[in-house]
């Protein structure tokens, strides 16, 4: 072959091979041209994914209310700030819509949130340095609140944004913490995002209610998430979650929680848990747990269990109740018959039963003063050789006191009835050896309020919409048993009436002023992990149950304090009479309740005459002669509402909140009592939101500025007050008093 016709094949096969990768080439074009696809990918399909942006509608979680409607739990609206980098995203814009300027953005955030300088610096260098869009600036730029958002859009700054989010939040601080509970952010099940889900108490019980379920909107957008024109939007409005209404009593808690931690500060108990509960229909109107918590932080929990409801230890003589309700009922009981009291024994191969005091007992006395005395013999005997042991675990049973009450709160735990052996089954009716947790008892002693007929005690008041359009659950009060007949109640009643009123009575210092009450002293032995029980000076748990008024109890109270530090053993009541006889007191004036007793030593009440359409200062002259404490809001010359009202009838030394026809302005609220503030805005009709427990120390609104009904109020309290407490509360600077002596295996 020649030369030439060499190049020209290989010319030819060149042009041949170029014309068929062309033809291929072209064929291919118009193929995905008309197909619209590449390898089984639809570019039509991939171009409309690509534009296509979806986002999350949140859905709002429910929030949690006292029975008189005070958020305990709910949600903040908080800003996650994020600065852009990018050149680009400033492009097609006249404004730079970038940081531009790191170090005076820097230098202007650094005191807004909290965060060094230069560690802002550094984040925005290192992101422009790896080409990053946009950074985030962790803790600190989290969680920013509505008035640090305004305050960094004052300045300006070039490239910085916020994203809005919802925070859960308690308003109360460690208000009942161990009912309401808490959230945490966990994964969901995809590992795509973080939810927020209960974690404790009321928030994990009805986690599914409060949840709620997510929303989405989808759009087209570009590559900068700018919305395109006429572009197709689909929203998928969220499902938010449900409000959750507790028969907790705001103001009832609060005087719970202001007592206990004055005996918290005063004696430094070991633990201390106490209960508040209608008895009449079940109703917990508080519960409050020592060691507590601040569920916004959650710093070093001391005690992770709800006290109340889930530690079971040995009651000590509140359980006699149980054993003499038993005996009346099975006809067994003289309470005139008298027995010789301080050591017994079943027979001489048995060990003693010995009196709290030592032993000594007091003589020959009746059933009816053992039972004012708390005398482990008498009761020893009521079981052993009146009621039979055999029968008395009937009514254990009878009282529910071996099954848990079924309260609707996580984590119930039910104690040890320990019965085997003949001083088991003494010891049981006498409160030690079994165990049963507080609202055990307490559920057990609704009974003698209610005729023979034991309620169940309920926590959740009611579950509706978000709305409130739509109740989805109401709870009623429940009958559970009627362990006991109407009038074996109330001879119960009248007897352990004398436990208060008897000279006699261990029940002495937990006399009420103002009412008739009834109820049970208990002073428990703690086992000793080296075996046998502890005999150190304060280490017992001193508890006491009582309802008020005695002949038609509107409320009833546990309470037990364990290991306070007291100089002597038989000081121990005097922290439970103290809580106890405040958070009574103050409960059931609170409530309207009508006084059915007067006492010689008690400040008698003024009626308040002729407040309104009256000249302020003449009014504040009077109230202030009278031994009130005043306090008047704005400048007007005549006094147009109050509170307490006109024509009620208030002890002295309370506070007593005037408003004027003049313009509204806010009172210096330091060292005020969180009652005092509820008054304040009761009467205003503002907006109230409180961190912290005790006295007031700081508040948003200074003393002086104007106030209305569109106002906020927002109050930090502090359990130690810079300076001496108020003088309206004059129920809980009451001196403490001396307790019974102790009481329970010696």
């Amino acid at each position: 072959m020649t030369n030439l016709n060499y190049k020209n094949v290989m010319s030819f096969l060149i042009i041949s091979i170029f014309s068929l990768i062309f033809l291929f080439l072209i064929g291919r074009f118009a193929y995905i041209q008309i197909t619209g696809e590449v390898q089984s990918v639809d570019l039509l399909d991939y171009a409309e994914k690509f534009r296509n942006t979806s986002s999350v509608l949140e859905a709002e979680r429910g929030e949690i209310y006292d029975q008189t409607g005070m958020v305990l739990a709910g949600n903040k609206t908080v800003y996650n700030m994020y600065a852009v980098l990018s050149e680009e995203y400033s492009q097609n814009s006249s404004v730079d819509l970038h940081v531009k300027d790191i170090q005076k953005t820097a230098s202007s955030l650094a005191p807004i949130i909290g965060m060094e300088e230069q560690q802002i610096i550094d984040i925005l260098e290192e992101g422009k340095e790896e080409g990053s869009f946009q950074v985030e600036f962790g803790r600190f730029g989290n969680g920013l609140s509505k008035e640090q958002k305004e305050e960094i859009e004052e300045l300006d700054l070039t490239g910085i944004y916020f994203e809005q989010d919802t925070e859960r939040y308690y308003p109360n601080g460690a208000f009942a913490s161990h009912v309401i509970g808490f959230t945490e952010d966990r994964l969901n099940e995809d590992k795509t995002k973080y939810e927020t889900v209960g974690a404790y108490g009321i928030e994990q019980m009805y986690d599914e209610h409060l949840g709620g379920k997510d929303g989405f909107i989808r759009s087209q957008r570009d590559k900068y998430g700018f919305k395109l024109l006429n572009a197709d939007e689909h929203v998928q409005s969220p499902e938010h979650g449900h409000d959750v209404f507790l028969t907790i009593d705001q103001k009832i808690q609060t005087f719970l929680e202001d007592t206990m931690t004055t005996v918290q500060e005063e004696y430094n108990p070991k633990r201390m848990v106490a209960i508040v509960m209608n008895p009449k229909t079940g109703e917990v109107l508080a519960m409050s747990n020592r060691p507590s918590f601040d569920p916004n932080t959650r710093d070093e929990i001391e005690n992770w269990y709800n006290d109340a409801i889930s530690t079971p230890f040995e009651p000590g003589s509140t359980m006699k109740i149980f054993t003499l309700s038993a005996a009346i009922e099975e006809g067994v009981y003289n309470g005139d018959a008298t027995f010789e009291s301080g050591r017994w024994r079943i027979n001489e191969n048995r060990s003693y039963i010995s009196d709290h005091n030592n032993g000594e007992g007091w003589g020959e006395i009746t059933y009816n003063q053992a039972v004012q005395h708390s005398s482990n013999v008498g009761f020893a005997k009521i079981l052993w050789e009146q009621l039979k042991p055999e029968k008395y675990l009937e009514y254990i049973s009878a009282f529910q006191l071996d099954q848990p009450t079924e309260i609707d709160l996580e984590g119930e735990r039910v104690g040890q009835i320990t019965y085997t052996y003949p001083r088991d089954q003494i010891n049981t009716a006498i409160g030690q050896g079994s165990t049963f947790t507080p609202i055990q008892i307490m559920k057990g002693a609704t009974a003698l309020a209610n005729g023979g007929k034991m309620m169940k005690p309920y926590i959740t008041s009611r579950i509706s919409d978000i709305n409130g359009n739509k109740t989805l659950y109401k709870a009623e009060p429940e009958v559970v048993g009627e362990p006991i007949s109407e009038d074996t109640a109330n001879q119960v009643k009248d007897i352990l009436e004398t436990v208060i009123t008897s000279e006699d009575g261990t029940g002495g210092p937990f006399k009420l002023d103002n009412f008739t009450s009834f109820g049970k002293t208990g002073t428990a032995q703690i086992p000793d992990p080296s075996g046998g029980y502890k005999t150190g000076v304060g280490e017992y748990v001193y508890s006491f149950i009582g309802m008020a008024p005695k002949d038609d109890p509107k409320l009833m109270m546990y309470v037990a304090v364990e290991e306070p530090e007291v100089e002597y053993s038989y000081y121990g009541s005097q922290t439970t009479s103290y809580i106890y006889k405040t958070v009574m007191e103050n409960s059931l004036h609170y409530l309207e309740i009508e006084p059915d007793q007067s006492n010689e030593d008690t400040i008698e009440p003024i009626k308040l005459n002729q407040l309104y359409d009256r000249n302020t200062d003449t009014v504040v002259n009077e109230l202030e002669e009278q031994g009130f404490n005043v306090t008047v809001l704005g400048n007007g010359d005549q006094i147009v509402d109050s509170l307490p009202k006109e024509n009620e009838s208030v002890y002295p030394n309370k506070r007593i909140i005037l408003e004027t026809n003049g313009e509204l302005t806010m009172p210096d609220l330091t060292n005020w009592t969180l009652r005092d503030v509820f008054s304040l805005v009761e009467l205003v009709d503002m907006e109230l939101d409180f961190m912290g427990e005790g006295f007031v120390t700081k508040q948003n609104i200074s003393a002086g500025s104007s106030i209305s009904d569109e106002s906020k109020l927002v109050v930090e309290l502090s359990s130690k007050s810079d300076s001496n407490e108020e003088d309206d509360e004059e129920s809980e600077n009451e001196e403490i008093e001396e307790g019974e002596e102790v009481e329970g295996e010696q």
